[in-house]
């Protein structure tokens, strides 16, 4: 019964706080448990939740290290599964667990291979993304698929509910895939090989306005809530958390980033194509609000433009 195997967990938070914890309560034998190392901000929380859930917490602080390596060799893990870590396991570290490593990578691999997938698609223009379980190799989300489960993307979908969805569909994967190794009906299958779609970490969240109004909008909730896309506004930071289209053109006179329309509850930005219009903001350190009360407190003026900087 695949509940018997011997598993090794290896993650950071906050997909590894999701997965750990449903795969104890679903009754996985976890031996052991390799989280951050001491100097990731995750340290001192994730250490302190495994050691509640009663496991086995191995410290680290190169992963090719001789004692570290013996540590996991004196587990006599049957399988390792891997949810979110940003550090590349070396070789010999894969070839300490006799089974491999089952990576959790939250995208329909080989497209977005990745740190942030979950941007990726929602600022693409994706209908679909999903999860893939591959095994692990020397390079980063190439190895052989396990399994692989598709979920659309809703037209309000954000990066974290993209998060939450997607974290909670690769525990149910990884308890399926426990069970189908424990059966050895566990198929493995390459992944193509060529160019496809990558999903590299966010160079930069400001907002950019000479994009068309849909894309703005995408770029927004792509962001929400680990990230958050902003502008500047008088000289402060203004925060976006969700935004809407509206297709009315505005004056061809004003350039794009500039208040092009001002209502009582709200306030309309002009893009290369239509208009966007803030619903959720934050003002510097001042205050977070709806587009209405930034509209009463800080009475916006058309023309008035945003900037992609303090300075410019």
């Amino acid at each position: 019964m695949y509940k018997d195997l011997r598993v090794l967990f290896v993650g950071i938070p906050d997909m590894a706080y999701v997965c750990l914890d449903g795969m104890v309560k679903a009754g996985i034998n976890i031996v052991g448990v390799v989280g951050p190392k001491k100097t990731h901000n995750t340290y001192q929380a994730f250490r302190t939740f495994v050691k509640q859930r009663n496991l086995n917490f191995i410290e680290f602080d190169d992963l090719e290290d001789e004692g570290f390596i013996n540590n996991i060799r004196a587990l006599n893990a049957d399988i390792a599964v891997v949810c979110s870590f940003n550090y590349k396991v070396p070789k010999v570290m894969l070839d300490s667990v006799k089974g491999g490593f089952i990576n959790t990578h939250p995208a329909l691999l080989p497209d977005y291979r990745g740190a942030n997938p979950y941007s990726a698609v929602i600022i693409n223009n994706e209908k679909y993304t999903g999860v893939t379980l591959h095994m692990m190799d020397e390079d980063f989300d190439t190895g052989d698929i396990v399994l692989q489960r598709k979920l659309e993307i809703q037209d309000n979908d954000t990066m974290g509910t993209l998060f939450n969805k997607q974290n909670q569909l690769g525990l149910e994967m990884l308890l399926e895939a426990l069970e189908l190794y424990s059966k050895g009906e566990m198929i493995r299958t390459p992944q193509a090989k060529g160019e496809f779609k990558s999903a590299n970490k966010i160079k930069s969240n400001i907002i950019n306005f000479e994009q068309d109004a849909e894309s703005v909008e995408r770029f927004i909730r792509g962001l929400n809530p680990f990230i958050l896309a902003k502008t500047y506004f008088r000289g402060f930071p203004l925060t976006v958390f969700t935004a809407e289209v509206d297709k009315s053109k505005a004056d061809k006179n004003l350039p794009c980033g500039a208040i092009a329309k001002v209502t009582k509850d709200r306030f309309y930005i002009k893009t290369k194509d239509g208009l966007i219009a803030p619903t959720s903001i934050q003002f510097g350190g001042f205050f977070v609000s709806t587009a209405k009360e930034f509209v009463a407190i800080v009475n916006p003026q058309v023309g008035e433009v945003m900037k992609g900087n303090i300075f410019g």
